[in-house]
């Protein structure tokens, strides 16, 4: 069984340099082991930094803010997740005649690999749902086993204790769906630059002639264990009856809901991602996968400065959710369209009353390959999907996206860095810099605003330029009084 900690063990760089020293101040003629050198303590002995990722302002910045509203039901975290290696879990999976696989797979195997994961949650209804996320979810997707049977068992329970004809479907045609969205997952469409036909577009060599497949990041248990850890999740937690009791509402039901994105980055080699420390120096490409349920947003920004939406929102005018729901939507008062005459999204977690309906959290999984590009040629950088060595990764609440452009928070935060210098303007400085500019732009109504901010190998080395500073600056002198506040 994996675990998730809100903390990384970072090796001191004096120690490091230290011993560095002194190997080299021995006498280069004669090969002396460190083990046998009591003045040179191996690296692997170093004590090593303890260091809270919520207070890593250098590399994670994070800020939420209520901004207009009584409360704030916006939600967020921050955590290492550690899972064995790939090979091993393979192995006991795949071990039909294993006893107490389960226990096997949670006490024998050692925890090896490093995953880098980052969640915003936006409740609605209540901050129940959210919160219970931001504190949970994290601990679900490293206590999953993915297993097929388990998955079908758990779109049994869906369609008996949920019901619906959504959740029927699903289930008379799990091996279909389990085929085409886990077993068989494409997400190529935002990965693959050119045209099909064109052969080789998919792989990547790098400098030593290896291949690169950019198409496979994911294996099937990978997408196995987010979709089982999802649902499951939402079933236990958020939607069971049991839970409604002593809440006083009227239906019974579990009240509230939220939307949840999340980032899961490690390194594409796998034994890079054994080091905890691998997002802070890494010596080559990185996975980064994206997890969307709802209309929260994750924007990249590339090597040029130019924003990259990394996932499609889930509202009732998207028309790939029109033909998942196979149903029409209705537009309210105000012109916004609304799944069930009441919600704004079509996905999400909680939202029990709609749950049969198809107000499902099952993630849209999105993969992409990111990070240094020194280990490869010259002529393979172009294949990759945003020409590789980006600066940073933004995720978003919709009290942020609805009031500025993906365009216009990546320029707010990189012309923020350049008055203000790498030195004061980390990541965590221009988080809060951005809801600041969502206080000051909101208005009476303006909803909750959170921001993250993690930096990638490449940060501060963009082009100096201001591509939106003009909206930005309209926006500033047009829009109306703002929240007045200036502790958000």
């Amino acid at each position: 069984m994996g675990k998730a900690q809100p903390f990384v063990h970072l090796r001191p760089a004096n120690l490091v340099l230290r011993a560095s020293e002194k190997a080299n101040n021995l006498n280069p003629g004669s090969f002396i082991h460190a083990k046998s050198h009591p003045s040179i303590a191996p690296a692997s002995r170093s004590p090593m930094l303890r260091v809270n990722l919520n207070k890593f302002p250098g590399f994670i910045g994070h800020c939420s803010s209520r901004i207009n509203r009584p409360t704030n039901e916006d939600f967020y975290s921050i955590n290492m997740l550690k899972l064995p290696a790939s090979g091993p879990e393979m192995n006991c999976i795949r071990q039909k005649h294993l006893p107490n696989k389960r226990d096997f797979w949670s006490t024998q195997l050692p925890l090896k690999r490093s995953i880098l994961n980052l969640s915003v949650f936006d409740g609605h209804g209540s901050d129940r749902v959210a919160k219970l996320l931001a504190q949970e979810l994290h601990n679900e997707i490293v206590g999953t086993l993915p297993s097929r049977d388990a998955f079908f068992d758990l779109l049994k329970d869906y369609k008996n204790r949920i019901g619906g004809k959504y959740w029927s479907n699903i289930y008379k045609k799990r091996e279909e769906y389990f085929h085409r969205f886990i077993a068989n997952c494409n997400t190529k469409q935002e990965q693959i630059l050119f045209k099909e036909g064109k052969s080789g577009s998919r792989m990547i060599f790098d400098s030593w002639g290896n291949i690169i497949d950019k198409t496979s990041l994911l294996t099937e248990n990978e997408r196995l264990r987010l979709f089982t850890s999802f649902l499951n999740f939402d079933l236990k937690y958020c939607c069971d009856p049991k839970i409604a009791q002593g809440l006083g509402n009227e239906q019974q039901k579990p009240i509230g809901g939220s939307t949840a994105s999340s980032v899961f980055i490690t390194s594409y080699d796998e034994e890079d991602s054994f080091d905890e420390s691998f997002f802070v120096t890494p010596k080559g490409l990185l996975k980064l996968v994206v997890t969307q349920v709802g209309d929260t947003k994750i924007v990249l920004c590339d090597k040029n400065g130019i924003a990259h939406s990394l996932t499609r929102i889930h509202h009732p005018s998207s028309s790939q959710e029109s033909k998942r729901l196979q149903t029409s939507f209705q537009t309210d008062s105000f012109g916004n369209t609304r799944f069930l005459d009441n919600f704004a999204n079509t996905r999400s977690f909680g939202d029990s009353i709609g749950k049969q309906d198809g107000l499902s959290c099952e993630p849209d999984i999105y993969s992409y390959l990111i990070g240094s590009t020194r280990s490869l040629q010259h002529s393979e950088i172009s294949k990759l999907q945003f020409g590789g060595d980006e600066c940073f990764v933004c995720l978003i609440t919709d009290g942020v996206s609805d009031l500025i452009s993906d365009q216009e928070l990546v320029d707010l935060i990189t012309s923020t860095v350049n008055l203000r210098g790498l030195k004061t303007a980390s990541p965590q400085f221009v988080s809060e810099e951005v809801v600041r500019f969502i206080a000051a732009i909101g208005g009476r109504h303006a909803d909750n605003a959170t921001c993250l901010v993690l930096r990638l190998p490449n940060w501060g080395n963009w082009p100096s330029i201001d591509r939106t500073g003009a909206i930005r600056e309209e926006k500033l002198m047009t829009g109306s009084s703002g929240s007045g506040r200036s502790n958000v």
